[in-house]
């Protein structure tokens, strides 16, 4: 047991694994298909005050501050959260609210600001993007996704985070010579 820590009355720093899993649940609660919608504003209070939090810990993994995580992190460091009086109208800024935080998770992963693999898996920017290591890997869908956010197809093709896309580089089957 840190003692320093019970005395500080500090918590531990969390990961970024921690930070970076949180925000998503917290994502599949505002975001996902068939998420159940907030019964009171008391909830949707709540859900702002925590995608707040989570904007301002992944804000300070930015290595450099990324233009999306800019300006998530101007709007996590608001004053305070406004949260319209309307149970109905409140649910517009939370959904926007979870749209900069996805913004965000994705821009650090792209950058390489999530990974924790040892040594650190490349950027998408990088020439060797494709060196990342899988994050999560579905071989029946026959595609992967890459610790930097890079989607990676089984014929080797692969879309970038930015959207790019780029095609399969397998070389062609040698045809049989006969002479």
């Amino acid at each position: 047991m840190n003692l320093a820590r019970i005395r500080s009355g500090r918590r531990p720093t969390p990961t970024t694994r921690h930070v970076a899993a949180a925000a998503q649940e917290t994502l599949a609660v505002v975001l996902a298909d068939g998420a159940p919608i907030p019964e009171n504003d008391q909830d949707v209070h709540d859900l702002m005050l925590r995608l707040r939090g989570h904007l301002m810990q992944l804000g300070a993994l930015a290595p450099d501050r990324p233009s999306a995580v800019t300006k998530a992190m101007e709007l996590a460091w608001a004053q305070e959260v406004l949260v319209p009086e309307l149970h109905a109208q409140a649910l517009m800024p939370l959904a926007r609210f979870a749209t900069a935080v996805r913004t965000v998770l994705w821009e650090l992963r792209a950058e390489g600001a999530l990974c924790e693999h040892s040594p650190r898996c490349p950027p998408a920017s990088a020439s060797d993007h494709l060196a990342a290591c899988v994050l999560v890997a579905f071989p029946a869908a026959g595609w992967s996704v890459l610790c930097n956010g890079l989607i990676l197809f089984e014929d080797t093709g692969y879309l970038l985070p930015s959207g790019d896309v780029f095609g399969p580089r397998r070389p062609l089957p040698r045809e049989a010579v006969t002479r």
